[in-house]
């Protein structure tokens, strides 16, 4: 419960954010150039931080996974 209170809290401290700084911006990258709003990309950042941290996170839960299946088998294979 408390992650979820926390989540709506950053939630809306990027949404207030997001509201104050609506300014175009140019954005270069490699050999792009675009313009876009700032809260766009605020909020484009801010929704492919979210996936990165979630993709880590899994990945370190499959590992713990697989090494807790590993131990319980040898385990197993020990009381043999």
């Amino acid at each position: 419960m408390a992650k979820f209170i926390i989540g709506i809290i950053i939630g809306v401290l990027v949404i207030v954010f997001m509201v104050q700084n609506v300014q175009t911006v140019d954005i270069q990258f490699l050999t792009w150039t675009f313009q876009i709003q700032r809260a766009i990309m605020i909020l484009i950042v801010f929704v492919v931080g979210i996936g990165i941290g979630w993709v880590v996170k899994s990945i370190g839960y499959r590992k713990k996974r697989k090494k807790k299946e590993r131990e319980e088998d040898e385990e197993k294979e020990e009381e043999k």
